[in-house]
């Protein structure tokens, strides 16, 4: 039976973990990796003084009380986390959803878990198909009108994949084209039409952040993955062209930043597109198993909500934010970067012994 494809790399992360801790010491990375890919953290002293605890550094925090802030795709995983948090910590918080009535009716508890479903608190959620230009033309309406700006925009709604592409793999083999299409459609072109359409109501002077979700699929393409990692790859180099198109200055006070988040809770799994119809009738079935031989586990190493949503707290009081960041839970994150390292500097041949 096919896995769904484009977070297998999250399940072999689980199973390879305890023998990368345990078993041969891996080749120093001749890349220093802090600094080639700092982490976003939320463990530690503040990036900033607040002057609240003596564990501070860096310059002043941003005062972002009152900020508005836009999360695409803030129902569940990394979104929900970030706009609880932000919400906690006295911004003006819309998030979206393309289904919000599945939220908005549902229970009072904190999402910790995929398939919770809880109402927002102490923050909106607004329905966005970013696939539709209607639809993200009446959402910046919608966001002008109420509160005429954005001083926080994190575009980070996307969708995964179920198959392999060029491997036949068992009864649920199948690819439709048209399927990888919705999958690009979505996690690249729909952030890229949503910031087309937010940047007149980003502020030109003052406080000012984008951050867009990319993966560590970015660089790490495990079988099963193909569209959702090229989605990913596009959405960095969104990144990118801002930085090369701002290097003389333009736009100086909005500060971008792309995140890599590796591990994480969400429902991305059940949420993933089926690569045909004839994968789609089985699809539950993938997806249930997948979660119960990953999320399920004693030995689990997935980033919460709660932490990616400190996290990202943290960058948005950061006066002095990198352009990117990967995202991952402490305790996994140099078995992650060693991985990557392997990407950044060894052969493509030898790329898979890397993972087993």
């Amino acid at each position: 039976m096919a896995r769904p494809g484009s977070y297998t790399w999250c399940a072999l992360l689980v199973a390879c973990l305890a023998c990368v801790c345990n078993a041969q010491k891996d080749p120093p990375c001749p890349v220093d990796m802090e600094k080639v890919l700092p982490a976003a953290r939320y463990w530690g002293a503040l990036p900033c003084r607040s002057g609240n605890t003596a564990a501070e550094a860096g310059g002043r925090c941003e005062d972002i009380k009152g900020k508005v802030a836009l999360i695409v795709g803030a129902s569940t995983g990394l979104g929900r986390g970030v706009a609880d948090r932000l919400a906690k910590a006295g911004m003006t918080v819309v998030g979206t959803s393309r289904t919000p009535k599945e939220y908005l009716d549902g229970n009072t508890c904190t999402y910790t878990r995929p398939g919770d479903r809880c109402k927002p608190e102490g923050w909106q959620l607004w329905q966005l198909d970013m696939t539709s230009q209607a639809s993200v033309d009446a959402l910046m309406k919608r966001m002008k009108d109420t509160y005429g700006q954005i001083d926080f925009l994190f575009l980070n709604a996307g969708r995964g994949y179920g198959s392999n592409s060029f491997n036949p793999n068992g009864k649920t083999w199948c690819n439709d084209v048209s399927r990888m299409q919705e999958v690009m459609d979505t996690n690249f072109m729909g952030p890229v039409r949503t910031l087309l359409a937010a940047l007149p109501l980003i502020p030109r002077t003052g406080y000012a952040r984008i951050l867009v979700t990319a993966s560590v699929a970015t660089w790490v393409s495990i079988q099963g993955g193909l569209p959702y990692g090229a989605s990913k790859a596009a959405v960095a180099d969104i990144g990118e062209e801002w930085l090369y198109e701002h290097y003389d200055g333009r736009a100086k006070n909005i500060k971008f930043t792309t995140l890599h988040p590796g591990s994480m809770l969400s429902d991305l799994a059940r949420k993933s597109v089926p690569a045909c119809n004839k994968q789609a009738n089985v699809f539950e079935n993938d997806w249930k198993q997948w979660e119960n031989g990953s999320y399920n586990q004693s030995n689990s190493v997935y980033l919460t909500p709660a932490q990616g949503g400190e996290a990202l707290y943290r960058l948005a009081i950061d006066p002095s934010p990198k352009m990117r960041y990967i995202l991952n839970e402490q305790r996994s994150l140099n078995f992650m970067r060693k991985r990557l390292c392997t990407h950044f500097t060894a052969p493509m041949d030898v790329w898979p012994k890397a993972w087993n």
